[in-house]
């Protein structure tokens, strides 16, 4: 499918997803109410998940027209690069990702309690972050967002984002026309991939470059499988990651196409617990409502101390990768993954 035809058939699908689901409210609510009522009314899941999908599908729809509004205000498209175009671009992307996230809270009560949010508020960094869920990928922007908001700056983000998020309307228009990049994860041309993944981030001029480097939730079957694959190529390195319980090793070459591109820029890591609840229909449903915050915490090196070889900066993450692990232990997470006991790099 072409990204033309994707982004008409899934803001279509969107649009008309929404109506349905307004003209079929008479039955929806009360059909939710019932299921509610046999399977546990002190929580009401089915009739917050019905409510939590139809504000999604609002977000969309709002963003898919203020999306048609930008480009008849941009000259049908012609000055879609021009400067003030973008910040206008990155104002409604940052509107949709705390929405997204502040309908997470209401209805099915999501709520995000972080330390450290302030060393996002200037730019010139890249960010790895932990990736858990459906909903994590907005926890960067948002933590930004929130620091930016005590400065009054702003930071453009930049993201690395797994191609299939295109399906999702927002994400595919807003991330198109910002500078973004959607990776293959099993590209045709690996340099390829890589060379655009640094060329993200070549210029960053205040902006803050995103991306995921595990590449996928972790489940026990995958940790195994990576190191497996890592002990193949890197015995020693395998030894250093073997111990990681919740978070799968780091993929490391966008992130070194990163940091080679942008050597002047700091490295920040963006850790989280509770989103394990998201990573599923089926997980969302037994946990609704949450009971517990989603916790998050950050941290940042200067440019000064990561180091200049490739070694050095994996192992280096590794490290990192290794503090976010025993971070998110020290929050009560009980061990999901491997029983290796863990070799400091």
């Amino acid at each position: 499918m072409g990204d033309r035809t994707r982004r008409v058939v899934m803001s279509s699908s969107v649009i008309g997803g929404l109506a349905l689901i307004v003209l079929t409210a008479p039955l929806l609510v009360p059909l939710a109410l019932v299921a509610d009522v046999l399977t546990g009314p002190r929580r009401m899941r089915w009739t917050r998940l019905l409510a939590m999908g139809t504000h999604h599908l609002a977000l969309e729809t709002i963003g898919i027209v203020a999306a048609i509004g930008l480009w008849v205000a941009t000259g049908f498209g012609l000055a879609m690069a021009r400067p003030w175009s973008q910040r206008r671009h990155h104002l409604v992307q940052l509107w949709w990702t705390r929405s997204v996230l502040a309908a997470t809270q209401r209805w099915l009560g999501a709520r995000i309690e972080a330390d450290g949010t302030h060393l996002l508020g200037t730019g010139n960094v890249i960010v790895c972050a932990r990736h858990a869920s459906f909903f994590d990928a907005v926890v960067p922007a948002v933590l930004v967002g929130r620091a930016t908001e005590a400065t009054g700056s702003q930071v453009p983000l930049r993201h690395v984002l797994k191609r299939g998020l295109a399906f999702d309307p927002c994400l595919d228009i807003y991330g198109h026309r910002l500078p973004n990049h959607f990776v293959d994860r099993v590209p045709a041309d690996r340099g390829d991939e890589l060379d655009a993944i640094g060329a993200l981030v070549t210029d960053l001029d205040g902006a803050a470059g995103i991306i995921f480097p595990e590449g996928t939730f972790h489940s026990p079957a995958r940790a195994a499988r990576e190191l497996d694959r890592i002990r193949e190529r890197d015995p020693a390195r395998a030894e250093r990651v073997a111990g990681l319980r919740h978070l799968l090793p780091v993929r490391p070459g966008g992130v070194l196409a990163m940091l080679d591109a942008a050597p002047d820029a700091d490295l920040a890591f963006v850790v989280h617990t509770g989103f394990e609840r998201f990573g599923s229909f089926r997980a969302i449903l037994a946990n609704v409502p949450f009971d517990e915050p989603v916790r998050a915490a950050v941290w940042r090196v200067p440019a000064a101390e990561i180091p200049p070889t490739p070694e050095g900066r994996l192992a280096l993450l590794d490290h990192w990768w290794h503090h976010m692990d025993d971070w998110i232990i020290d929050r009560g997470a009980e061990p999901t993954a491997l029983d290796t006991d863990r070799v400091d790099p």
